[in-house]
C-alpha cells in the first residue's frame, strides 16, 4: 500500500479535514474515483466469491459502491443496511434489488424499510463494502462517529482466525491517512479498495 503522507492531526480533526476535502470533490470525479475503485475489488477473489454482499448509498461526497450493482453476478444477492428498528443502534442488512422500496432514516440517508423477512444477520454475510472517512495501513477504520459499523460487528474483534463476514472500506485514495488511534471498541478492516487500487490487510481473507 502507498505511504500516506505525515500527519500531526488528531483524529477529529482528521474526521474534519477529509469530509472537507470529500465533500468538495466535484460529482463527476466523485463517480470517475468511484468507478476506478469498483473495478479494482470487482476483479478480485473476495468479491467474485461472495454470495451475500452489503454495500451502502452515498451521501456528501462519500465514494460510491453501487457501481458494483453492474459487476455483480445474478447468483450474488446485494444489501443495503439499516438502522435498526429496536434503537440499539446497530444495523440491519436488508434485501436490495429492482422491487426494494427506499425511505430516508433520522439522518436523511436512503435505506430500504426494515422488513425482516429480506434481512440477513451481519454474521451470515460473506462480504461488507463500508462507508469511511479515513483508513490507515494497519486497517483502522474512522466512520462518522456513530459506531453503528463497530457494534454491529463486534463479534469480530479479536477473533483469532479469520471469519465471515470481509470488511471491506470503500473509499478515494486521498483518504489514507499514517495513523488513526484504535479505540478498544473499534473494529478493523480485513481490506480498502480505492481509485488507487485493492490492498488486504488480512492475509486469510480467502
Amino acid at each position: 500500500m502507498p505511504t500516506a503522507n505525515p500527519s500531526p492531526l488528531s483524529n477529529p480533526q482528521i474526521r474534519s479535514t477529509i469530509r472537507r476535502q470529500r465533500a468538495s470533490l466535484p460529482h463527476h470525479e466523485q463517480q470517475y474515483r468511484s468507478r476506478r475503485a469498483a473495478g479494482h475489488i470487482g476483479s478480485q477473489a473476495l468479491f467474485r466469491n461472495a454470495r451475500h454482499i452489503a454495500l451502502y448509498l452515498p451521501v456528501k461526497g462519500e465514494a460510491d459502491p453501487t457501481f458494483l450493482r453492474k459487476l455483480a453476478h445474478p447468483r450474488q444477492q446485494l444489501y443495503l443496511p439499516v438502522l435498526s428498528p429496536f434503537g440499539d443502534n446497530r444495523l440491519w442488512f436488508v434485501r436490495w434489488d429492482k422491487h426494494t422500496h427506499l425511505r430516508l432514516n433520522r439522518f436523511r440517508i436512503p435505506e430500504p424499510y426494515p422488513h425482516w423477512r429480506h434481512s440477513r444477520p451481519a454474521r451470515w454475510l460473506d462480504l461488507v463494502i463500508t462507508p469511511l472517512v479515513a483508513f490507515d495501513g494497519h486497517g483502522s477504520r474512522m466512520g462518522m462517529g456513530g459506531g453503528f459499523y463497530d457494534r454491529t460487528f463486534a463479534f469480530k474483534r479479536g477473533q483469532s482466525h479469520w471469519q465471515r463476514p470481509s470488511l471491506c472500506g470503500f473509499a478515494y485514495a486521498f483518504q489514507q491517512t499514517v495513523h488513526l488511534i484504535r479505540q478498544p471498541w473499534d473494529v478493523p478492516l480485513d481490506a480498502v479498495v480505492t481509485d488507487n487500487g485493492f490492498f488486504q490487510f488480512n492475509t486469510r481473507l480467502y
